[in-house]
């Protein structure tokens, strides 16, 4: 059974002669071939251009993917807009809930300007400055409704 969203991984890897990277943390049968297998904490460099974020929390090895040169922030099922505002939609985490609100309190000492997340909205921040205040308002508002997970 396939945990998450790498049903098709080797047909794309055939399709588009790339190298798969995912964290070991998320290695399972089904994908124990990938190419690249990162360990450890992170963050990962992938030359000067990209930056590879962990994040876990949706998924032990959740990893974010930040493209330095446009400030673009690619997280996945990490973290996403939805009409009610910015989400890690609870109800699909597999790991663990309070982890990935600590790995969004991460993500702030990070310089992005876009969310691209794999559902949901885009986020467009102005600056840096309103791109904290927006996270850290949403991390704040977590871990007041999980303070008992934060004991």
């Amino acid at each position: 059974m396939v945990r998450d969203d790498v049903a098709d991984h080797a047909k794309w890897a055939t399709r588009f002669s790339c190298d798969r990277i995912l964290h070991s943390e998320d290695v399972e049968i089904c994908t124990a071939d990938v190419e690249m297998k990162l360990e450890g904490n992170g963050p990962w460099s992938l030359g000067d251009d990209i930056m590879l974020v962990p994040a876990p929390g949706h998924t032990e090895g959740t990893v974010c993917l930040l493209y330095k040169p446009l400030k673009i922030l690619f997280t996945g099922d990490h973290l996403m807009m939805t009409e009610s505002g910015l989400s890690i939609m609870e109800m699909y985490n597999k790991y663990s809930v309070p982890k990935q609100v600590d790995s969004v309190q991460k993500l702030i000492q990070f310089d992005f300007d876009w969310i691209i997340p794999g559902h949901g909205w885009r986020i467009e921040f102005k600056d840096f400055q309103e791109k904290n205040t927006i996270l850290e308002a949403f991390v704040r508002e977590k871990y007041n409704q999980y303070s008992s997970s934060y004991k």
